[in-house]
This record gives structure tokens, sequence and C-alpha cells, in this order.
């Protein structure tokens, strides 16, 4: 019984931290259970990943391209 209240608060706080992360403006979110973290309720961004890189380098260049093509819209 002690386990089954366990597991439903850590779903309950997992679908807080998704709602949290959604409202944040993700669009993807995996959650990946590891029994052998000795650490309770942390929080990895290791898998922070889009199109092989970091996703924070991969938001800064297509920040970059969309800044380099509206000025090229604007020349023209």
């Amino acid at each position: 019984m002690e386990q089954d209240k366990y597991e439903q608060d850590m779903i309950q706080k997992v679908l807080q931290r998704l709602d949290t992360e959604v409202e944040n403006g993700a669009m993807r979110v995996t959650v990946e259970f590891d029994d052998k973290q000795t650490e309770a309720e942390k929080v990895s961004h290791k898998g922070c990943k889009a199109y092989g890189r970091d996703a924070a380098a991969c938001v800064g260049q297509l920040d970059a391209y969309s800044d380099q093509l509206l000025r090229d819209m604007k020349e023209e």
C-alpha cells in the first residue's frame, strides 16, 4: 500500500513538472526513470538534444538564421 502511494505521488509530480515545461514553451518532453539514481526527484537536462546538438545551441543557430533571413528580406 505504501509503494502505491509513493508511485501515485511520483506520477503526480511528473505530471505537474510536464505541465510547467509545456507552459514554459516546451513542445516535446521525454521522461525517463532511473532506478539506480540515488538522488530523489533530480531533473537532468543531458537529453536536451535537437538534431543531434544541444537544444540551446540549436535554438541559437535557428535564431541567428532567422535574423539573417529577416535582414535579407528587408534589403530586397
